[in-house]
């Protein structure tokens, strides 16, 4: 078994604000709503990150598998008909580090997710899509209006970036906005 058809809607909750502090002054912390199929025909909606969500799933059912994604083929997103956003700008560093380690961990569970990602409205609407021990993904929305990306494989492939590019031995932080204006912070994150 495996995520089918997740729906991601943003939606602030005044507790979730109170608990969790956004990843940048001046932003808004946007909760992560998942409707997944947990299997049997059940589907729950769920809150939190990706780790957050495949624990309680295995709760409901144990024999749960997280799929991982294939690798795309070169030129897959232009065949599917969708269009990669081009890069707009890398900020390294600006924020206490995470793992490497665990952030590429997120990277990955990202990349087993199928379905659209969604959330905003903008600007500064940010939802913690991944976090785990003190090592956290962002995806924050500038647009005034509610964005969807194509797939989860554009975080993953937007934070990828980060961690590529400004590691230090071991930790990293940074921020890189997209040209569709979103963006991705990796950084700590209490988690």
């Amino acid at each position: 078994m495996h995520f089918s058809s997740i729906l991601v809607l943003a939606a602030p909750l005044a507790a979730l604000a109170a608990a969790l502090e956004a990843p940048i002054p001046g932003y808004r912390v946007e909760e992560m709503q998942w409707e997944v199929d947990v299997g049997h025909g059940q589907t729950e909606s769920l809150n939190g990150t990706v780790e957050e969500v495949f624990a309680r799933i295995l709760e409901v059912n144990p024999e749960f598998q997280l799929a991982p994604a294939p690798a795309p083929a070169p030129g897959a997103a232009e065949a599917r008909g969708l269009q990669p956003e081009k890069r707009g700008k890398l900020v390294c560093g600006g924020f206490p580090r995470g793992s490497v380690l665990y952030l590429n961990q997120g990277v990955n569970y990202l990349r087993g997710v199928p379905g659209r990602p969604g959330n905003g409205p903008g600007p500064g609407a940010c939802g913690r899509v991944s976090c785990s021990y003190n090592s956290a993904i962002w995806w924050c929305n500038d647009n005034t209006f509610f964005k969807q990306l194509d797939s989860y494989d554009q975080i993953a492939n937007s934070a990828k970036n980060t961690i590529n590019k400004c590691a230090v031995p071991g930790m990293v932080s940074g921020q890189n906005f997209e040209d569709g204006k979103w963006n991705t912070i990796v950084r700590d994150g209490r988690c």
